[in-house]
C-alpha cells in the first residue's frame, strides 16, 4: 500500500532525527589540527581544577564522574561496540577521531541521549501512575456529595498533571560540534 504524503514526510523526519542521534554520539569529523603538546585533557584538568560542576553533577546523581585525565582514545566500557564494528571499523562511533577530545565529544552525545531516554521512562511511569489514580476515581462510589466534590477536584488536578507530562522541554547547550559547511 502506498504511503500518503504525510506518512512519507513523517518517515523522512524520523530518519533525519535518527541520523542526528547517531551523529551526536560521534566525535567531530572536522580536523582541528590541535598540537600534540596541547591535548584536551590537560586543558580540562586546568579548567576543572580536579572537581568541576561536571563531576559535581555526577556526584549528586550518586555516580562516579568519568575521568578525563589522559589522552587515550575513546572506547566502550564493555568492549561490545568495538566487537560489533570489527568488520567495518570505518562505521564505528570511534572512526572519526581519537584522544581525550573525541572521548569528551562522544560522552556529551551519549549523556544527552541517556538523559532523554531516562526522561521518557520517568514520564511514562508518572503518566501510568496518574492514569491509575484517575481509574480509581472513576470506579469510586459518589453517593456522598462531599466525596464527589473531592473526586472532581482531584480529577482536575490529575488532568493538569497529564497536560504537564504532554509537554516537551528544551535545554540549551553551547555548540560543541564543528561542521565543515
Amino acid at each position: 500500500m502506498a504511503l500518503s504524503n504525510a506518512e512519507r514526510q513523517r518517515l523522512h523526519y524520523q530518519r533525519q532525527k535518527d541520523k542526528k542521534k547517531r551523529e551526536l554520539k560521534q566525535p567531530d569529523s572536522v580536523e582541528l589540527a590541535i598540537p600534540s603538546e596541547d591535548p584536551f585533557y590537560e586543558w580540562f584538568q586546568g579548567q576543572a581544577g580536579g572537581f568541576s560542576d561536571f563531576a559535581r553533577c555526577f556526584d549528586i546523581a550518586g555516580m562516579e564522574a568519568p575521568d578525563i585525565d589522559d589522552d587515550s582514545d575513546p572506547k566502550s566500557f564493555s568492549g561490545e561496540i568495538e566487537r560489533s564494528f570489527e568488520g567495518a571499523p570505518e562505521r564505528s562511533p570511534y572512526a572519526n577521531g581519537g584522544g581525550s577530545l573525541a572521548r569528551a565529544e562522544i560522552m556529551v552525545g551519549c549523556l544527552v541521549d541517556a538523559a532523554s531516554e531516562l526522561a521518557r521512562i520517568i514520564n511514562e511511569y508518572k503518566r501510568n501512575q496518574v492514569t491509575n489514580q484517575l481509574r480509581e476515581i472513576e470506579n469510586a462510589d459518589f453517593s456522598d456529595p462531599s466525596v464527589k466534590k473531592n473526586a472532581l477536584t482531584e480529577v482536575v488536578r490529575l488532568q493538569k498533571m497529564i497536560e504537564t507530562l504532554d509537554k516537551q522541554v528544551r535545554w540549551s547547550f553551547p555548540q560543541w560540534k564543528l561542521t565543515s559547511d
